[in-house]
């Protein structure tokens, strides 16, 4: 019915978007502090592990064996700081991938504990310089003193949102990430700032969770918080079409850890996420999801 007087605050068709706008803006506020929450506490956990390895015969209750002992070879973890190690939350293998060289500059997306970052400055050397860039400050601080337990001067880690890098314009080599960007609130605004603070001929090499087949209406929302999805999952073939529509050019997704009902039963129990694991259990999830690396190129 038409809005009268006494009712057009309320029913008038811009003050019901601004509304919309206003719960939406809401629920992705809450999504953002919930994940750096997370990252606060881990980041808590991490030094009370360190702490109880220097006192103590056993590690924390709560504390699990970080994934990137499976993720990365032993001689690339040689001489990690025990506190990088201990925090790293990745999925995938990315500073591997991406065949850094002497010299170059790198930036590494939603860096966490540093564990990323200090592979790439080993890589790099002293001629190169890596950059890490964290929304969580406790995150920023446990990464620094890892740096300097790592004895790394060309490492900086800077605190910020992936959504909005704080580099100029075409000033890196590389752009690495390690499981961050499927947290992220605006995929498309993330892959255009590392469009933007790459040179020409720099690459964009990340893991990231991506959906390799359909999954049930009724097992989406479940599967995506017990793999880390915070936004939703894209199949293969969007985020390829994505990375083309923001500037990229000769992407590659290429699936490394398929996520079939063992690994996700593992990830639920490592995660203390067992009631999600229950919701999905008895439908069809099973090697539908999974972690990948991505290659992409800026001409």
């Amino acid at each position: 019915r038409k809005c009268d007087s006494s009712y057009e605050p309320i029913c008038h068709p811009s003050v019901a978007f601004r509304q919309n706008e206003r719960l939406l803006m809401t629920e992705v506020n809450n999504r953002f502090d919930h994940v750096k929450d997370h990252y606060a506490e881990v980041a808590a956990e991490t030094l009370s592990f360190v702490s109880c390895c220097e006192t103590c015969d056993t590690a924390p209750a709560s504390w699990t064996k970080s994934e990137a002992e499976a993720l990365y070879g032993a001689d690339i973890l040689a001489d990690i700081p025990a506190a990088a190690l201990a925090a790293s939350r990745g999925c995938g293998d990315p500073v591997a991938r991406a065949l850094l060289k002497p010299g170059e500059t790198v930036l590494d997306l939603g860096s966490g504990g540093g564990i990323d970052a200090i592979i790439a400055a080993r890589l790099v050397g002293p001629e190169g310089h890596v950059f890490g860039l964290d929304m969580t400050p406790e995150m920023v601080d446990l990464a620094r003193q890892n740096a300097r337990d790592a004895g790394l001067d060309n490492l900086e880690f800077l605190e910020g949102n992936i959504e909005n890098i704080p580099l100029p314009d075409a000033s890196l080599d590389v752009v690495i990430s390690n499981c961050v960007i499927n947290f992220c609130e605006n995929k498309r605004r993330v892959m255009e700032e590392a469009f933007r603070v790459l040179a020409p001929g720099g690459r964009f090499v990340v893991s990231d969770i991506v959906r390799l087949g359909d999954v049930p209406a009724e097992s989406y929302e479940s599967l995506c918080k017990l793999v880390g999805c915070t936004n939703g999952m894209s199949s293969i073939d969007e985020y390829r079409a994505l990375l083309f529509e923001v500037g990229f050019a000769d992407s590659i997704v290429d699936p490394k850890t398929i996520y079939t009902m063992e690994v996700l039963h593992e990830k639920s129990t490592r995660k203390d996420r067992a009631h999600l694991f229950e919701d999905i259990k008895n439908t069809a999830v099973d090697s539908v999801s999974g972690s990948a690396i991505v290659f992409a190129f800026k001409k």
